[in-house]
């Protein structure tokens, strides 16, 4: 029983282990979507807010040029939406399995410290019993 015990807590220990990597990699997979829609605002800020002195085709090179980075915008926030659900998805897995993980360690050492108070009390009896055959062996 302790055997099976030891060996499941180790598979829910792998299974943590891999949900808290899957976790991360979303975490960062976010972090980066988040840097790039950064970027993509910026250089769209930078595009429509230059004054370029009059000329017209440096004008509408940079109104397309920021009309070309919007649908990408838009499919950064798109992936962001995605990413954040999965991310809150993985996140209630990751602890779903933390508790299942902790109680299975506290079950197993409650089951440890049943089987040493069992052998304590078997010890203490054999010793019992040792004391009562030596005290009528005198008497």
């Amino acid at each position: 029983m302790r055997r099976q015990l030891s060996r499941l807590c180790q598979q829910e220990e792998k299974k943590l282990a891999q949900l808290g990597r899957q976790r991360d990699e979303f975490t960062r997979r976010l972090q980066q979507n988040r840097q790039q829609h950064q970027a993509l605002s910026q250089l769209i800020v930078d595009y429509t807010g230059q004054s370029f002195g009059g000329n017209a085709m440096l004008w509408q090179n940079a109104s397309q040029m920021a009309q070309t980075l919007e649908p990408m915008k838009a499919k950064l926030n798109q992936q962001q939406a995605l990413l954040q659900q999965e991310q809150l998805r993985m996140e209630g897995l990751w602890r779903k399995q933390l508790g299942r993980q902790q109680g299975l360690k506290w079950l197993q050492g409650q089951t440890l410290a049943a089987e040493l108070e069992r052998l304590a009390r078997r010890e203490q009896a054999a010793v019992d019993d040792m004391a009562g055959f030596y005290a009528r062996t005198k008497v």
